[in-house]
């Protein structure tokens, strides 16, 4: 399981394949705006996509 650190969080690659796009450019982006609102609430949204699609998956 990859990951980095950004300002103020450590951001997980996804467990469901569908949001490596997502993972790829919140990591791309992290050193310009990370610590930021925007990409804090990005990382959040995120987080809970990779939680819903990990469920339906299990289901």
């Amino acid at each position: 399981m990859s990951y980095f650190d950004s300002k103020s969080r450590t951001v997980f690659s996804p467990q469901v394949d569908k949001l490596e796009p997502f993972y790829k450019i919140l990591e791309q982006y992290h050193q310009a705006i990370g610590g930021s609102n925007l990409f804090d609430d990005l990382v959040e949204t995120y987080e809970y996509l990779d939680f819903v699609l990990r469920e339906k998956e299990e289901k």
